[in-house]
């Protein structure tokens, strides 16, 4: 057998079945309810074994997607697991340690491989494992988020435009800078350059999409930034930027922010970024921040392609029309300038909703 030919069927089932196992193992250890029941671990295994197989095609050249079976099949066993009262932690941390557990698993069969396919071959296997294991987790939420409202009694209009909101702006924001990361690693690849980072970016993106996801589908709202409005900007922007140079600037004192108000904000400020490094091809991108006692204001500036504004100001895609929701639920008003082929700006600023704090203030301008 070539090296460019994929394994004998019980080979491959071997890999498989060695995965399953040290998945297992990593759920006994977390004391997982999906492993107590056995009727519940057969159906998290008989997942896991689909998701795996999946991603080992891949590996070895065939054509896969993720079939729209599966996604109903995550949707029902979420809804599942809500009336048997599986805590949603118990999930996310099984969809974590399933990936961790692939990527081993794909990393060691592509020594098999020929130098010249290992590298192309495991990073579309890669990207086929974060796309089997993201589908089902996504459909899962919404079987669990939809068992529960409907035996909450809480699907009222405000509740589905917040939860459509978070899906897009944390859910989707971190699983499309995965994925940039991996076309990223793709190009790094190719150039001949070093590409670890870009893998460690990809699985902190998908982390920060499991945390994120365990505190919605329980109906938690603790989705708070780790660092500083100034750390958690920069470090979106230096793991996706890929040549644009940023300049950040915070001016004021970040004591001022309430929680709540620095979370939003920096929501619409990542998206505008995602906006910039998707869709504007911009070669410079700059970030100003103003920090008042009683008020926030802040503009996201790039030199892309622009487009025309007018659409935007009637609602525009997805993603302007939830930075204009979250900024108007705060009080406050947003504003886009754009032109083809000179740019975009965006400027929005928010009430305070606390008297101004003595303290002292801070500016900071980076470069990344």
């Amino acid at each position: 057998m070539s090296a460019n030919a994929g394994p004998r069927p019980d080979r491959r089932a071997a890999v498989v079945e060695s995965a399953l196992a040290a998945y297992a193992a990593g759920l006994r250890d977390a004391d997982s309810a999906l492993v107590r029941d056995e009727r519940v671990w057969n159906s998290a295994r008989g997942q896991a074994r689909d998701i795996l197989t999946e991603c080992l095609a891949a590996l070895h050249g065939e054509q896969v997607q993720v079939a729209m079976e599966a996604e109903l099949t995550s949707m029902a066993l979420g809804m599942r697991r809500a009336f048997e009262q599986i805590p949603p932690i118990d999930s996310l941390f099984a969809a974590y340690l399933l990936f961790e557990v692939g990527t081993d698993a794909l990393v060691e069969e592509a020594r098999a491989l020929s130098a010249d396919t290992a590298m192309d071959r495991l990073t579309r296997a890669v990207r086929m494992l974060h796309s089997s294991i993201s589908t089902r987790v996504r459909a899962g939420a919404i079987g669990y988020e939809a068992s529960t409202l409907r035996g909450v009694g809480e699907a009222n209009t405000a509740r589905r435009d917040q939860l459509a909101r978070d899906i897009h702006d944390h859910i989707g924001s971190s699983l499309s800078l995965a994925l940039r990361c991996l076309d990223l690693y793709e190009a790094d690849l190719a150039a001949g350059g070093s590409a670890h980072t870009r893998i460690a970016d990809a699985r902190k993106a998908l982390r920060d999409t499991f945390r994120f996801t365990r505190s919605l589908v329980s109906g938690l709202r603790s989705y708070e930034l780790r660092d500083s409005l100034h750390a958690e900007i920069n470090s979106y922007t230096q793991a996706v930027a890929d040549g644009a140079q940023v300049a950040v600037g915070i001016n004021g004192d970040e004591a001022w922010l309430p929680a709540d108000r620095r979370r939003e904000i920096f929501l619409v400020v990542r998206e505008c970024l995602r906006n910039a490094f998707t869709h504007a091809a911009a070669s410079r991108i700059d970030v100003d921040v103003t920090i008042a006692p009683d008020s926030v204001a802040c503009t996201v500036e790039d030199d892309g392609r622009g487009f025309d504004a007018s659409g935007a100001a009637s609602g525009g895609g997805g993603g302007m029309s939830s930075m204009r929701e979250r900024v108007h639920g705060l009080g406050g008003a947003l504003r886009v300038a754009s032109y083809p082929g000179i740019g975009t700006r965006v400027h929005f600023q928010v009430p305070l909703p606390q008297p101004a704090r003595a303290g002292g203030s801070v500016e900071a301008r980076e470069h990344t």
